[in-house]
């Protein structure tokens, strides 16, 4: 193997390798991405049947989000993500299966895309 075939394979091979942290950094950016389609797909579902899907993605998606915040470390800021992560749970579950207020999950949308920017800073800094 030349020496720039060897290097070349170097780097690929570094760029392969990823911490923890960044790895933590990206499963949660993945899971905001998640929660924002899932929340775009229940915004627009007209029909009952349409909303379980999302619904349960959105769910889960809020309750890992909840899982991963660290009160201790994160201090304030952990505990503000919570209630806004609790607020769009609650708009979610607080729509009937009749009748959907789109601007409760709107709004709910909002707070987390705000989040995702933020989030996606941190993970383009931790590499």
């Amino acid at each position: 193997m030349n020496f720039s075939r060897a290097r070349n394979h170097y780097i690929s091979s570094n760029e392969l390798v990823e911490t923890d942290e960044s790895k933590n950094a990206r499963a949660i950016l993945m899971a905001l991405d998640q929660l924002i389609e899932a929340l775009n797909k229940l915004a627009v579902a007209k029909k009952p049947e349409d909303r379980e899907a999302p619904l349960e993605i959105a769910l889960s998606r809020i309750y890992l989000l909840q899982k991963c915040l660290d009160f201790n470390l994160g201090g304030d800021l952990a505990k503000n993500l919570f209630r806004v992560y609790e607020y769009a749970r609650q708009s979610i579950l607080s729509q009937s299966s009749t009748s959907l207020d789109a601007g409760k999950i709107e709004n709910a949308k909002l707070y987390i895309t705000q989040i995702r920017e933020g989030w996606s800073e941190v993970v383009s800094k931790v590499k």
